[in-house]
C-alpha cells in the first residue's frame, strides 16, 4: 500500500482532532463551568449534594475504599444486620475513587471526597463535549459542532446531571449515548462499530436502563445494512458492534459481578444478558458469512432477533415488564409511583414536559434540512431520526432519560443555528445583520421561553413548593447533619435511626447513624416497614420499632414524603409529628443546632 505525502500546509488528522478540542470541546467547557458556577454556587460553597443517590454514590465508595471487597456493593449500615443490596456497578466507583486517593493525603479524607465529587461530574462533562465535538464536526462541520456544545449547558436536562457533587450514573449515561452514536456514524465502519458496541456495553454495566437505546442501535445497523445504507452495505459495523458488545459486556460482567452467578436480576446485566448478546453476535456473524441475497441477509437478522428476545424472555420473563414489579404493593403507590424521574411524560408537571420538548422542533426542522440540502447521506439522516425518535420515546415513558434524547437531540438543532447564521452573515445592511444573528444565536431559548410564557401559572402552589423546599434544603444543610452526628455521639444509646426513605443516604454520609432503608428498590421489604410505621397509627408504628430495634426517630416537616404519608394516613405518624402530637414512647431530644430536623429517642 502507497501513502500519499501530506501536501505542505495541509493539517493531519492529529492537528484536526486537537484543534477541535481546543477551539470546540475546551471553550464551551470553560463556558459551561461558569453557568454551572452562576447557578449552583450557593450549593458549592456549602458543599450540599443534589440528590440521594450522590450521596450513597460517595457513601458506596468510602466504604470500597476503607475495605470492602470490590465484588460487594451491599450497604451494610442499612437494614442491620443483613444489609442492603444494591445494583450499582463499581465502574462509576472508580473515577471517584481515583481523586480521593490522590487528594487525601493533602487535604485529608473529608475535603478529598468533597474535592473528588466536585471534580468528576465536571471532567466528565468534559469527556461528553469532547465526543459530541467529534460526532457533530464528522457529520455537520466545525461550527455546527461548536455550536452544539454551546448548546449543552443551556440544555437542563443535560447540564443538570453535571453539576458540582452530582456523582450518580447519569451523566455517565449521556457520555455512553454519545460514544455510541459517534461509532454509528464514524466514517471507519469496523472501527466504528466497535466503539459503538464498547460504548454499549459500558453503558449496560452502569445501568441496565440503556438496553432498549443499545438494542435499538443494533437494529438500526441492521436495518442500514439491509437497505443498503452508504458505509453499512456489506454489514461489518453491525458485525464490529455486536461483537464488540458481546465481549466487552462479558468482560465487565466478570470483572465486576462475577459473584452473583447465574443468578437472574432485571435491574443488572445478568448471565441471560450475556448469552442473548453472544447470540446476536454469532447471528450476525453467520448471516454475514453465509445469507445470500437481501431475502438470506433479512431472513438471518430476523432469526437472530427472534432468538434473542426469546432468550431475554424464557430465563427472566418477570423482567418483561421491568425492574419494578416485585415491590410490594404500599411501596409501588407511596414510593415507585411518587419519583417523577422515573415517570411517563404526562404525569410530569409543566416546567419537565417544556425541558422535555422545547428543543425538539428545531432539531426535526434540522433534520428536514438536512434531508433536503444533503441527498447523498439521506441514509444518515434517516438513521440518525429513527435513532433520535427512540430516544424521546423512550425518554416520554421515563421522565430521567430525557437528558439522552436531548443529547441526540442537540446535533440537527446545530445546523439550524449554523445554516442561520451563515444567512445573517450575507445580509448587507448592518442593523439587519445584526438582528439576524441575535436571533439565530438565540433560536434554541425561542421554544422554551414561549412553551414557558403558555404554562398556566400556579402561584400559590409555587410558593408552597419554595416554602416546604427550604425546610428540607434546612434539613439536609451539611451543618445540621453534622450537628445531629454530635447529638447521637452524645447518647448511650445505638444510633440506629428510623428515618424517612430520602434522608438515610444524608444520614449514612454525614453520621455514624445506621438506618432501615433508603429509595433503593432491591432492599424493598425494609422500605415497606419504614412506609408502614410513618402510615401506621401510633401503637402499630411502635411495634414496627421494637421489631427492628430502631433506637431513634427522626422526623423532617419540608420532605416531600412528609407530605405524602401525612395525606394519605391522617391518623399515621407523619401526620401525628407533622401536628406536634409526639406519643408518649417518643422523648423529643432539644438542641438549636438542629433547625428544622426533629429528633425522637425511643423510650
Amino acid at each position: 500500500m502507497t501513502v500519499m505525502p501530506q501536501a505542505e500546509g495541509t493539517p493531519s488528522r492529529a492537528q484536526e482532532r486537537s484543534g477541535l478540542f481546543a477551539r470546540v470541546a475546551l471553550p464551551t467547557w470553560l463556558f459551561s463551568l461558569l453557568v454551572l458556577c452562576a447557578v449552583s454556587w450557593r450549593r458549592i460553597l456549602e458543599m450540599r449534594f443534589q440528590d440521594p443517590d450522590d450521596l450513597l454514590r460517595m457513601v458506596e465508595v468510602r466504604d470500597w475504599l476503607h475495605g470492602q471487597g470490590w465484588f460487594d456493593v451491599t450497604q451494610y449500615r442499612m437494614n442491620v444486620p443483613k444489609g442492603a443490596p444494591m445494583h450499582w456497578s463499581r465502574l462509576v466507583d472508580l473515577p471517584i475513587a481515583f481523586f480521593i486517593e490522590i487528594l487525601r493525603p493533602l487535604v485529608g479524607m473529608d475535603m478529598a471526597e468533597m474535592l473528588a465529587a466536585a471534580i468528576v461530574p465536571l471532567l466528565t462533562l468534559l469527556v461528553l463535549l469532547s465526543i459530541l465535538a467529534r460526532l457533530v464536526d464528522g457529520l455537520l462541520g466545525r461550527r455546527a459542532a461548536f455550536f452544539a456544545c454551546l448548546m449543552v449547558p443551556i440544555t437542563l436536562s443535560v447540564i443538570l446531571q453535571f453539576q458540582v457533587y452530582r456523582v450518580d450514573h447519569h451523566a455517565w449515561q449521556m457520555v455512553c449515548a454519545a460514544a455510541m452514536m459517534l461509532g454509528v456514524f464514524l466514517p471507519a465502519a469496523r472501527r466504528g462499530g466497535a466503539l459503538a458496541g464498547i460504548s454499549g456495553a459500558i453503558w449496560l454495566t452502569i445501568s441496565l436502563e440503556g438496553l432498549p437505546m443499545v438494542v435499538g442501535t443494533l437494529t438500526a445497523l441492521g436495518l442500514g445494512c439491509l437497505l443498503q445504507r452508504k458505509g453499512d452495505r456489506d454489514g461489518t459495523r453491525l458485525e464490529s458492534a455486536a461483537l464488540a458488545l458481546a465481549l466487552t459486556t462479558t468482560i465487565l460482567w466478570f470483572t465486576t459481578r462475577l459473584p452473583q452467578g447465574l443468578e437472574v436480576w432485571c435491574d443488572a446485566v445478568s448471565a441471560y444478558h450475556l448469552a442473548t448478546f453472544g447470540a446476536a453476535a454469532l447471528g450476525i456473524w453467520l448471516t454475514r458469512r453465509f445469507a445470500q441475497g437481501p431475502l438470506g441477509r433479512f431472513a438471518g437478522l430476523a432469526i437472530s432477533g427472534f432468538v434473542c428476545a426469546l432468550l431475554l424472555a424464557i430465563p427472566a420473563p418477570q423482567c418483561v415488564t421491568g425492574a419494578f414489579n416485585d415491590l410490594p404493593p404500599l411501596v409501588h403507590r407511596y414510593w415507585y409511583e411518587k419519583i417523577a424521574e422515573g415517570l411517563p411524560i404526562w404525569r410530569q408537571d409543566w416546567n419537565r414536559i417544556v425541558t422535555m420538548v422545547a428543543l425538539l422542533p428545531i432539531s426535526v426542522w434540522g433534520l428536514v434540512l438536512l434531508g433536503r440540502s444533503r441527498r447523498e447521506a439521506r441514509g444518515d439522516w434517516a438513521m440518525y431520526g429513527g435513532l433520535l425518535g427512540l430516544a424521546v420515546a423512550i425518554s416520554w415513558l421515563v421522565a430521567r432519560a430525557d437528558g439522552v434524547a436531548m443529547i441526540l437531540a442537540i446535533v440537527p438543532a446545530s445546523h439550524v443555528v449554523d445554516r442561520l447564521l451563515a444567512r445573517a452573515r450575507t445580509l448587507a445592511i448592518a442593523p439587519l445583520r445584526i438582528l439576524a444573528t441575535t436571533a439565530a444565536i438565540l433560536l434554541p431559548f425561542g421554544p422554551l421561553l414561549l412553551l414557558n410564557g403558555l404554562v398556566p401559572s400556579d402561584a400559590p402552589r409555587e410558593a408552597t413548593r419554595k416554602r416546604t423546599a427550604e425546610r428540607e434544603d434546612d434539613c439536609l444543610a451539611p451543618t445540621r447533619l453534622r450537628a445531629l452526628g454530635k447529638v447521637l455521639e452524645s447518647r448511650k444509646t445505638g444510633p440506629d435511626i428510623m428515618a424517612p426513605l430520602d434522608l438515610g443516604p444524608a444520614l449514612l454520609f454525614s453520621t455514624d447513624a445506621t438506618v432501615l432503608a433508603s429509595s433503593h428498590h432491591r432492599n424493598k421489604v425494609a422500605m415497606n416497614d419504614v412506609i408502614r410505621f410513618w402510615m401506621a397509627p401510633p401503637a402499630q408504628a411502635h411495634a414496627i420499632l421494637e421489631a427492628r430495634g430502631s433506637d431513634f426517630v427522626l422526623f423532617c416537616p419540608g420532605i416531600s414524603e412528609t407530605r405524602t404519608f401525612a395525606q394519605a394516613a391522617p391518623e399515621g405518624m407523619m401526620a401525628r409529628l407533622s401536628r406536634g402530637e409526639v406519643p408518649d414512647w417518643l422523648i423529643p431530644l432539644h438542641d438549636g443546632r438542629l433547625g428544622a430536623l426533629k429528633v425522637y429517642r425511643v423510650r
